[in-house]
């Protein structure tokens, strides 16, 4: 990137060769020119920043605990996540030397999934005639499961945003989708069930668990409970007052988009200064 001399009535464009601290054209001192207000310029601009990142602070913080409201939310949204360690798929299998029935939580269920579960097999019985609706629904019903996880997971890491404008539309989604993917795999495991039985009656047995009902429930509550607190106006928020150049960061505001600049306030604060000065010096002294 060119670099120029900082002299507006210059703009000399500076070389490798000109490595003196003057501008060989004007003789400007390039390292500290208008330093000061440079300088200014850079903390109106930091504290600026910091107005705007101190409000995300305060909203996070109402969004989690700032109201009893707040509170109940928190401990709501590990709700879904808590009931997903109960029973969600129970199985039974009774073929020629086997005979086990078998209950899944989340745990016992994801370790199925990612280890003794080959999808090859569950794809290529999918698309069999015999076994094939069997194993669509079975599918389906992990897709449900992995909705509900990713719902349940989005919930915990953006609960700090829940005051944030978009806050109430981000809970409406997500246990929208919550309850929409345990409905999903209660579905898929309970036509599983009926499809695998049709094809080897007696030999295996699937069931939707009481938690898998129990999780959209769990959903339920917490958007019930965002709904709540939508009509009551929301979880107030209390704003930590910033200053910008002295100023109140809401009068710095409401000036910038009147369109005054901060070097004007800070004029404008000196001459308000200067008169009360005078008017103090002029003021009679009481003896």
């Amino acid at each position: 990137m060119a670099t120029y001399c900082p002299n507006p009535n210059c703009g000399r464009k500076l070389k490798l060769k000109d490595w003196k601290v003057n501008c060989p054209a004007c003789g400007t001192n390039i390292l500290y020119y208008k330093m000061e207000e440079r300088l200014l310029a850079d903390a109106d601009k930091v504290e600026l920043e910091h107005v705007g990142f101190q409000k995300r602070i305060d909203r996070a913080k109402a969004a989690v605990v700032g109201s009893k409201w707040a509170i109940a939310r928190l401990v709501l949204l590990f709700l879904p996540l808590g009931v997903l360690f109960l029973p969600l798929v129970k199985m039974t299998i009774n073929a020629p030397y086997i005979d086990k029935t078998e209950t899944f939580d989340i745990i016992k269920l994801f370790g199925y999934i990612f280890d003794g579960l080959d999808f090859d097999v569950v794809f290529g019985l999918a698309g069999t005639a015999a076994f094939g609706a069997a194993f669509k629904w079975f599918l389906v019903a992990l897709v449900g499961v992995i909705v509900v996880v990713v719902c349940i997971l989005a919930g915990l890491v953006t609960c700090f945003l829940a005051s944030s404008p978009k806050g109430f539309l981000r809970s409406v989604l997500f246990n929208g989708l919550g309850i929409a993917g345990a409905a999903t795999g209660l579905l898929g495991v309970t036509r599983f069930g009926s499809a695998i039985a049709a094809v080897l009656p007696g030999a295996v047995q699937s069931q939707a668990g009481l938690g898998g009902y129990l999780v959209i429930l769990a959903f339920a509550l917490v958007l019930a409970l965002n709904i709540v607190i939508k009509t009551r106006g929301g979880v107030p928020v209390k704003y930590k007052q910033c200053y910008v150049s002295g100023f109140p960061a809401e009068e710095v505001a409401d000036a910038l988009a009147a369109g005054k600049t901060l070097d004007e306030l800070r004029a404008e604060r000196a001459a308000v200064e200067a008169a009360e000065t005078e008017a103090a010096e002029a003021a009679p002294v009481q003896g």
